[in-house]
């Protein structure tokens, strides 16, 4: 395998930790899209006066960004009122009907050293449709309990500096070690939030999501790879590229930057 070697006999980070959608799985596959649509469903029959699919995609672009989570943006953003147990069940769908297990994604999770026992999902969603997408991606025996989600996080949520201290306390991390901590995740915003204020080391999982927070740029999307490579800023230590958090991906991206001595010592690889 590549780099990877022998987990037990390694150096490991305090913590290795995963975001979910967009980084233990390609959101190219359609599940979030398929989130977002049934976001639009609920939005059109359960919240006052959205009479449409079409005025709740106005509604929820306006308060989304704002919030960073859809929850929060239409409870506290747009004011409506609902049960967020249903919201949750409702949005999230079945995963199965789009996430399969990845071999390859699970290879590299268990090749990173320390077992299991420093290996944690921190995402907006909650705990319980996590567990389920975790379950359908068949790594969910890779993190057992260690899932901190919107439940744990209550009014804040990630980027907030808040939200991160609810994560470092979750999993008995003092924040003054959070820079021992390696932060895999598809969002520029949540992993500025990791390094700056907390000098994780980042793993930046480039995929819609990096595209869609870059658009401005104006690049074609179909020459993501090589176009957006100077739009990476400083606070990211490595770049994945193609939404596809493998050990051959991970091999190829330590190649290509100047940091990779500290990323490899930070994955637990020779430097």
């Amino acid at each position: 395998r590549d780099g990877a070697g022998d987990g037990a006999s390694r150096a490991s980070a305090r913590a290795y930790v995963f975001d979910l959608d967009g980084t233990l799985y390609a959101i190219a596959n359609g599940y979030e899209a398929a989130c977002r649509r049934r976001v639009y469903e609920f939005m059109a029959t359960r919240c006052a006066g959205v009479d449409d699919v079409a005025e709740a995609r106005v509604v929820w672009e306006k308060w989304f960004k704002r919030y960073n989570q859809t929850l929060r943006a239409l409870r506290h953003g747009a004011g409506y009122e609902f049960d967020a147990a249903e919201y949750w069940r409702f949005t999230r769908g079945d995963a199965r009907e789009h996430l399969a297990p990845s071999a390859d994604v699970r290879a590299f999770v268990e090749s990173l050293p320390g077992g299991r026992e420093n290996k944690y999902v921190f995402t907006n969603c909650n705990e319980t449709q996590a567990l389920e997408a975790l379950e359908a991606l068949g790594l969910r025996d890779c993190f057992a309990d260690r899932v901190f989600g919107a439940g744990g996080m209550g009014e804040c949520c990630k980027p907030e500096r808040e939200a991160f201290e609810k994560f470092f306390a979750f999993c008995g991390v003092d924040v003054a070690d959070a820079s021992e901590c390696v932060f895999f995740e598809d969002s520029l915003k949540n992993l500025r939030a990791a390094k700056e204020i907390f000098g994780m080391t980042t793993v930046l999982v480039a995929g819609e999501t990096f595209y869609e927070e870059t658009r401005d740029a104006k690049t074609d999307v179909a020459d993501a790879a090589p176009s957006y490579v100077d739009l990476v800023p400083s606070y990211v230590d490595l770049v994945v590229h193609g939404g596809e958090l493998t050990e051959r991906a991970v091999s190829r991206a330590l190649r290509d930057v100047p940091s990779a001595a500290r990323c490899r010592v930070a994955l637990g690889l020779d430097a």
